[in-house]
């Protein structure tokens, strides 16, 4: 990480402001957005219409309504993050949301994790670790 990147880290907002916080929150606005996709095109399925193929009917659903508000507070508050921390730290952290969408499915809509799925989700664990811990040493420093 260049100096340029470290000063950056250390002049960050503090509170609702800091852009860990809003990484977190992008995350969490991604992860929710997905249940909702998920329940709202659930409830609007019509295998027989003829666009169901498109999946734009679930546009009926308000559940995919508040959903797409949910990915454009995600886009806004992506936006501040990369102001803050450089993206090849903040991409491969937001990639969280590749372990806690399967989780999530698998524990509150009964959804089948199959074992080749689970060592997939465990590399993603072990990358995040690998990327997380140089992030957390830096952050100790400042």
């Amino acid at each position: 990480m260049t100096t340029e990147e470290t000063q950056k880290m250390r002049d960050q907002p503090r509170g609702f402001g800091n852009p860990w916080l809003q990484l977190g929150l992008s995350v969490a606005c991604v992860l929710v957005s997905e249940f909702l996709l998920k329940r709202g095109a659930t409830e609007i399925a019509e295998p027989d219409s003829a666009f169901s193929w498109t999946g734009i009917n679930g546009l009926a659903s308000p559940l995919v309504w508040w959903a797409i508000l949910l990915i454009i507070a995600s886009f806004i508050s992506w936006l501040y993050v990369l102001r803050y921390i450089p993206l090849t730290i903040a991409f491969p952290l937001s990639r969280v949301v590749d372990i806690l969408v399967p989780l999530g499915c698998w524990m509150f809509l009964g959804e089948f994790i199959s074992p080749l799925r689970w060592c997939g989700i465990a590399l993603v664990i072990i990358g995040l670790a690998l990327v997380a811990k140089p992030v957390a040493q830096i952050e100790e420093r400042l």
